[in-house]
């Protein structure tokens, strides 16, 4: 480094939308700091390439630093914490103050404890970590000039205007059962097209699901269009093309999960299908955005702030084939809610 340049770092080993969570503190830390540093991990450190905020980008190899153990990790982040005028690890921040992993005792006390000591944006968290005011709030994912007209082309295929449609996330409480109706009804009821997004190959099935429900109900898939990678081993559709094309959409919806985030301060309308977290969690300074979610009377695990893996703890709906709480949005307010955006965007 430089002599008498002013580093700041950030660290974010996560996920999809993790990784867009922690983008938010970059502006900020641009304005304080003469350069700018990302560590982050494969595969998902591709969401902070083409950052305008972000001078070097340090991605890492999986494991490294050492996962395994907890002090070796810390040691590693610390020792390298000394290089910078300012260094802040978000990993772990929203996993640890924004829900409870199962590991953690937290996770095992009432609904009401939890929702005490959760139940905070998730982007607030990471500007309060950073020392950023909330007024400088900026998750984003900065498509390249190439990528964004790959998005335009296949957009213009597709027709005017579309509506994105994310078809889960990556736990069980973030796949809507009756997606498949949804669509079915704005493409049929709406005439809009829907253009669905998801990850590489375990997304694949549900995208067919959707595909079959639509061709028995409108005769025709005319209006379904596909953007995922239906072999996660020869992906078409990486995350960056996800999000770039998620970007050209006029109506996104989803659950809780990296496209989302990657549309959070877009203009487009969006709405959110929360599960274990409720708006304040993700959606507080999104822009254009409605939140749907569980009546808290009829569910009232809703919000759990639990990061559920499996079904035993996570209350199912009656037919026993979701969630509880996602599936109480139900079909109707998804519609009444689309068409609403639809004629005032």
């Amino acid at each position: 480094m430089k002599p008498g340049t002013r580093w700041a770092c950030i660290a974010r080993h996560g996920g999809f939308g993790d990784n867009l969570i922690a983008s938010t503190v970059l502006p900020g830390l641009k304005k304080r700091y003469d350069m700018v540093e990302v560590i982050t991990g494969e595969p998902m450190g591709v969401m902070f390439e083409n950052n305008p905020y972000i001078d070097k980008l340090t991605v890492m190899k999986p494991g490294k630093p050492e996962w395994g153990d907890g002090h070796v990790w810390h040691k590693w982040f610390y020792e390298r914490s000394m290089d910078y005028a300012f260094f802040a690890n978000l990993s772990h921040s929203c996993e640890v103050l924004g829900v409870a992993m199962r590991s953690a005792t937290s996770y095992w006390w009432s609904d009401k404890m939890r929702r005490q000591l959760y139940g905070r944006s998730y982007l607030e968290l990471a500007h309060d970590i950073c020392d950023i005011p909330y007024d400088e709030i900026a998750p984003d994912f900065y498509p390249t000039d190439e990528e964004k007209e790959k998005a335009v082309e296949t957009k213009v295929k597709v027709g005017p205007r579309a509506v994105g449609w994310v078809l889960s996330g990556s736990r069980i409480d973030k796949i809507h059962p009756l997606a498949d109706i949804m669509i079915t009804r704005i493409i049929k009821e709406l005439h809009l097209p829907v253009i669905m997004f998801g990850a590489p190959g375990k997304d694949f099935e549900l995208a067919k699901l959707v595909q079959s429900e639509v061709k028995k109900n409108n005769r025709t898939d005319d209006g379904l269009h596909l953007a995922l990678s239906p072999d996660a081993e020869k992906p078409t559709w990486g995350p960056r093309r996800v999000c770039a094309q998620v970007q050209t959409c006029d109506i996104v919806v989803g659950p809780d999960t990296g496209p989302m985030w990657a549309v959070a301060m877009h203009d487009m309308p969006k709405v959110m299908m929360a599960s274990h977290a409720g708006a304040t969690n993700i959606t507080k300074h999104w822009k254009n955005t409605t939140t749907l979610h569980a009546d808290p009377v009829r569910v009232p695990c809703f919000p759990c702030h639990r990061l559920i893996d499996d079904h035993t703890l996570c209350m199912p709906n009656a037919d026993k084939n979701g969630s509880a709480c996602i599936s109480d949005i139900t079909v109707d307010d998804m519609l009444s809610t689309v068409a609403t955006l639809t004629k005032e965007s």
